[in-house]
C-alpha cells in the first residue's frame, strides 16, 4: 500500500463533493488540534496507538478499531509514540443520502455512534472484511481502470452495510462477553438490529435463543440500559426520523418502521420526539426554506 500514502499536514477540509479516502503514515506525530467538520468521517486504525478526546471523554483505539464521527462533533486526536498508520474515509451527507434507500439508511451507524459511543470494536472476521473493502476503495481511487466510479460506489455501500451490521449497539464484545451468557446476548442484539422492523416479542426471542424471560430481560437491560421494547422503539424512531428527513410522507412510512397501523406510529413518534410526524416534517421544511 506504499503508493497509496497521502501527505498529512494536519486537519484539512474536505475538497470532494461526494467522498474522500486517505491513507496516512507518520512517526511520533504528537497531539493534533481539536476540530469538527460538516461531513461524516470513518477512522480505521491500521497500526500504532491513538486516543481520541470527544465530548470530554477518552476513546483509546487499538489496531483495526473503527471510530465513526458524525458532522459537528468536536474531537482531538492524540497519537502514541512510534509509527501511526490510519485510513480516513470522508462522506458528504448528501452523498450518503443518495447511496441510501427508503428502507436502508446507510447513515444509521453514525446516528447510533452519536447516541451510544463513537468507538466500534468489531469481531476479527468483521475487521478483516472492513480492512479489505477499505483497501479496495483506496486502490481504485488512485487508479484509472475502467468502471472505477461504479466499483468505488458499490464497495462504499458494502462497507457501510458491514458497519451497520456489526455495530451491535456500540457495545464492545468484551463487555457483553464478560456477562454470563454474553455470547447469546450478542447474537440477540444482532438479530434485533436486523429485524427490528418486524414483529419481535420477548416470547419469540426466548424461544429462538433458548433463554428464560427473566434472564433475558434482566441481562439486556443491564447491558444496554434499556428494555428490549425501548431499544426496538428507539431503532424504529430513528429510522422514521431519517425517512422524514428524506422527504417521505408520515402516512407512507409507518409500515417500513415496523408499525401495523398509523395511530400507533403517531402516538409513539409524538411521545418520543415531543411533536407529531407532520409537525416534524413542517419544521424540516421551514429550516430548508430559511437555508435557501
Amino acid at each position: 500500500m506504499n503508493s497509496c500514502y497521502d501527505e498529512y499536514t494536519g486537519f484539512q477540509p474536505m475538497l470532494s463533493s461526494s467522498m474522500e479516502i486517505h491513507l496516512y503514515r507518520n512517526k511520533d506525530l504528537g497531539p493534533q488540534e481539536e476540530h469538527f467538520h460538516d461531513f461524516y468521517e470513518m477512522f480505521f486504525l491500521v497500526e500504532g496507538k491513538v486516543t481520541f478526546l470527544i465530548d470530554e471523554k477518552e476513546y483509546a483505539m487499538n489496531r483495526e478499531d473503527v471510530l465513526l464521527l458524525p458532522p459537528g462533533i468536536f474531537h482531538r486526536e492524540i497519537p502514541g509514540t512510534g509509527y501511526y498508520e490510519r485510513v480516513l474515509l470522508r462522506l458528504n451527507p448528501w452523498y450518503l443520502n443518495r447511496l441510501s434507500t427508503r428502507k436502508t439508511n446507510l447513515a444509521s451507524c453514525f446516528v447510533f455512534s452519536e447516541e451510544r459511543g463513537y468507538l466500534l470494536k468489531a469481531e476479527p472476521l468483521e475487521r478483516d472484511r472492513i480492512r479489505s473493502v477499505l483497501y479496495v476503495i483506496l486502490r481504485e481511487t488512485k487508479g484509472s481502470d475502467f468502471g472505477k466510479d461504479i466499483l468505488i460506489e458499490s464497495e462504499l455501500k458494502r462497507l457501510l452495510i458491514l458497519l451497520n451490521r456489526c455495530r451491535s449497539l456500540n457495545i464492545p464484545a468484551e463487555k457483553a462477553d464478560s456477562q454470563e451468557g454474553g455470547k447469546n446476548l450478542q447474537e440477540i442484539l444482532r438479530y434485533i438490529n436486523q429485524h427490528y422492523t418486524e414483529n419481535i416479542t420477548l416470547d419469540q426471542l426466548c424461544e429462538k435463543f433458548y433463554i428464560s424471560k427473566f434472564y433475558l430481560s434482566r441481562s439486556f437491560e443491564r447491558l444496554t440500559g434499556q428494555s428490549i421494547y425501548q431499544y426496538i422503539l428507539e431503532k424504529r424512531m430513528i429510522m422514521a426520523r431519517q425517512l422524514l428527513l428524506f422527504g417521505e410522507r408520515p402516512t407512507e412510512i409507518y409500515t417500513l418502521c415496523g408499525f401495523t397501523n398509523y395511530s400507533n406510529f403517531y402516538r409513539a413518534f409524538k411521545k418520543y420526539y415531543g411533536m407529531s410526524p407532520s409537525c416534524f416534517l413542517k419544521n424540516i421544511t421551514s429550516m430548508e426554506q430559511m437555508t435557501w
